[in-house]
C-alpha cells in the first residue's frame, strides 16, 4: 500500500449424551482461543447471517457498493474503472496475512496500471480484538502527520502479538516514520478520531458487513482472505476480462 507497502513487506446447539456437551465446550474453547477465526475470516460472531465464513463464500452483489467519500484514504488513480474496498481490523491475522504476502504483488498488477483505485476502511472487531480499535484511531492520528499506507504497514508488519499494538508501539511506529510525537500524543490520548473510525464502521455495517476481512470490488462483497490472484480474478470481471 503505497510504494513503502512493498518496502515493509520485504522487511519485514432437549437432552444430549454427555460427549456432545463435552464436544460444545471444546468447541467454545477453541473458538476463543482462536478470537473467531473461520475459513480465513475473523468474525463478530460466529456464524453471522449472510456469511459463510470461507474463501470466496458469503459473497454476493450489494447493489451500488460503498459510496467514496472525501475523508476516505484512496490509493491509485481516482478515475480507474473498479474500486476495490476492504474493511480490516488491524489486530486481525488474516488482514495481516493480505497486507504481507498479497498485497505487493495486488498491487504492481491493478493498482499501479491504473485498473484499481483502493480504499481501506476500518471495521475494528473490538469483541475479539481490543486492540483493534486504538490502533484504527492510532492510524488516523498517524495520518494527520505521515502517509496512512506507510502507517498500518509498520502496524501489519509488527503485529506478532497485542503487545505490538500497545499504545507505546503505536505512537512509535508513527514517530519512525517523521510525526512529531507530542502532536501524535494530544491526537491520541484525546480519542480525536473515534468518530472517524466509526464512520468506516457505520457504512460496513450498512453494507452487511460482519467479518474481516471484507472486501468490495465495486459491488461484489468477497468475505475472507484473498490471495492476489483471486482478488484479481474479481478485478478482472469487472473489467469484462
Amino acid at each position: 500500500m503505497g510504494s513503502a507497502r512493498s518496502n515493509v513487506v520485504n522487511r519485514i446447539s432437549r437432552r444430549r449424551p454427555a460427549s456432545v456437551y463435552l464436544l460444545a465446550v471444546t468447541a467454545a474453547g477453541m473458538f476463543l482461543a482462536t478470537g473467531g477465526m473461520s475459513g480465513g475470516t475473523c468474525n463478530v460472531n460466529l456464524n453471522p447471517p449472510g456469511n459463510n465464513n470461507g474463501n470466496n463464500n458469503g459473497n454476493s452483489n450489494t447493489g451500488g457498493g460503498p459510496q467514496i467519500t472525501a475523508s476516505d484514504h484512496v490509493l491509485g488513480n481516482a478515475n480507474a474503472p473498479v474500486t476495490v474496498v476492504e474493511y480490516s481490523d488491524l489486530q486481525c491475522p488474516f488482514c495481516g496475512r493480505f497486507a504481507r504476502q498479497e498485497f505487493a504483488t495486488f498491487k504492481a498488477n491493478y493498482i499501479d496500471t491504473g485498473k484499481v483505485r483502493f480504499v481501506y476502511r476500518h471495521f475494528p472487531l473490538t469483541n475479539i480484538h481490543p486492540r483493534a480499535q486504538p490502533a484504527a484511531e492510532a492510524s488516523e492520528c498517524a495520518s494527520d502527520q505521515v502517509d496512512f499506507y506507510d502507517y498500518i504497514d509498520d502496524v501489519f508488519s509488527n503485529s506478532s502479538d497485542v503487545n505490538t499494538l500497545s499504545d507505546e508501539s503505536l505512537r512509535n511506529y508513527a514517530i519512525a516514520l517523521g510525526a512529531s510525537g507530542a502532536t501524535f500524543d494530544t491526537c491520541f490520548g484525546g480519542n480525536a478520531k473515534a468518530a472517524r473510525v466509526q464512520q468506516d464502521v457505520n457504512s460496513g455495517s450498512a453494507l452487511g458487513v460482519t467479518s474481516t476481512p471484507t472486501f468490495f470490488v465495486n459491488a461484489r462483497r468477497i468475505a475472507g482472505f484473498q490471495t492476489a490472484a483471486q482478488l484479481g480474478a474479481a478485478v478482472d470481471q469487472e473489467l469484462g476480462g
